[in-house]
């Protein structure tokens, strides 16, 4: 009877069974053909991993490991159906890395672009005049901007060009179709922006910016640029994952990937020491100022920019270092 009580399993902790239950559904993310193969030994190394955080840290030790394995397994599952169509179901280290700092980046970029907008009234003012603080963070921003663009063309191009002759060369029409994306995407943003500016919907007026036809056409002019930047992003890193490159392309990509992360951080301390600068030259345009979106308020729209591009941030810088680790690129299937 005791040897009986005794070999009852005990129920897991509520912080423990949540973690094992949500790590269990997000494996449903990658593709069914990966879940065969892997995803009872994925499923139960983290289960062991979990137990052992749990009497280490207890639900600290859980929560640190969730976050941090939840979000690979949700990179791992993007790159999985990037990488589909390649019949290989674990992407090199170097690309899967190198995906994710790009996605990373114009995460970043969508963020910046935000802030740019904020900073216009104030900085053709006379504030950056009198407190410097203001240029010199504006301009660490700016550089920062170009920096990391020339980066990302410096070890990105080399793929793209990689995968377009690689496509032309063996006629896949599928991985053409993918480069097209951008350029449509752009076209798309761009036609449905002159169809707002023509149409002027509630106009720009200080009585009616936020009136419901405004606030509708700015939400779906966001909301469509955001798309498009989805799009393009997928479509560019699924040619590439698609194609066979030299490893040594993707090694080389590594160089300007970690360059972009540290150039992103700068440019984060940019924006905080710019917004620290304008609530030190004046305190009511930054408490009290409509910068934001729609003309609303300045701090509030603030943090917007700032937690995207520390959310980034932190995803770059992990992948980054995930790729540095990886001392030699597997090779595709």
């Amino acid at each position: 009877m005791n040897q009986s009580s005794s070999a009852a399993p005990r129920k897991n902790p509520a912080v423990l069974a949540f973690a094992l239950w949500s790590y269990r559904r997000l494996l449903c993310l990658h593709p069914a053909s990966f879940r065969r193969e892997y995803g009872t030994e994925i499923y139960h190394v983290f289960a062991q991993s979990c137990r052992a955080a749990w009497h280490e840290a207890g639900a600290a030790g859980v929560t640190r490991l969730w976050l941090s394995e939840s979000g690979d397994l949700l990179l791992g599952a993007l790159a999985e159906h990037l990488d589909v169509g390649k019949g290989s179901f674990t992407m090199p280290t170097y690309r899967r890395s190198l995906s994710t700092i790009f996605a990373a980046y114009i995460a970043f970029v969508i963020a910046g672009i935000g802030f740019q907008k904020m900073t216009e009234d104030v900085m053709k003012s006379s504030l950056p005049a009198a407190h410097p603080i203001l240029e010199i963070a504006y301009l660490i921003v700016a550089g920062g901007a170009a920096l990391s663009l020339l980066a990302v063309l410096v070890g990105g191009l080399p793929l793209a060009w990689s995968a377009a002759r690689y496509a032309f060369a063996h006629q896949r029409g599928d991985i053409l179709i993918r480069f097209a994306v951008p350029p449509v995407a752009l076209a798309v943003v761009w036609g449905y922006l002159m169809l707002l500016i023509h149409l002027d919907p509630g106009g720009a007026t200080p009585a009616t910016i936020h009136s419901p036809a405004r606030i509708l056409g700015v939400a779906s002019l966001g909301l469509v640029f955001i798309v498009a930047a989805f799009a393009s992003t997928s479509a560019v890193l699924s040619a590439i994952a698609r194609s066979e490159i030299d490893p040594r392309l993707y090694r080389f990509a590594m160089l300007p990937g970690l360059f972009t992360t540290v150039l992103m951080v700068a440019m984060l301390l940019g924006v905080v020491a710019w917004f620290f600068g304008l609530w030190l030259a004046s305190p009511s345009a930054y408490l009290s100022g409509n910068d934001g979106v729609l003309a609303t308020n300045t701090a509030l729209n603030s943090l917007v920019p700032v937690l995207l591009m520390l959310a980034a941030i932190a995803v770059a810088g992990r992948a980054t270092l995930r790729g540095m680790r990886g001392s030699t690129p597997q090779q595709a299937a």
